[in-house]
């Protein structure tokens, strides 16, 4: 049987300013799920580009579990 370690949802996201960025991390900051940005990258035009891990329903995160990513 199957067991799942740990578990995320990477995604790759874009903002339309810093601002807007900013707001989003404190969101999710508010309602206390775990996530990790990976990189960030403002464009030329002003696009905020992130790469972020967010912790899948409630399995755990990669930094939870020994032997896990630590970024």
């Amino acid at each position: 049987m199957k067991k799942i370690v740990a578990a995320w949802i990477e995604q790759i996201l874009e903002f339309p300013s810093k601002l807007e960025y900013l707001a989003y991390m404190e969101i999710l900051k508010q309602k206390h799920q775990r996530f990790h940005v990976t990189s960030e990258e403002q464009l030329e035009s002003g696009v905020m580009r992130i790469r972020i891990r967010k912790q899948y329903n409630n399995n755990a995160f990669p930094d939870d579990v020994e032997g896990g990513e630590k970024e």
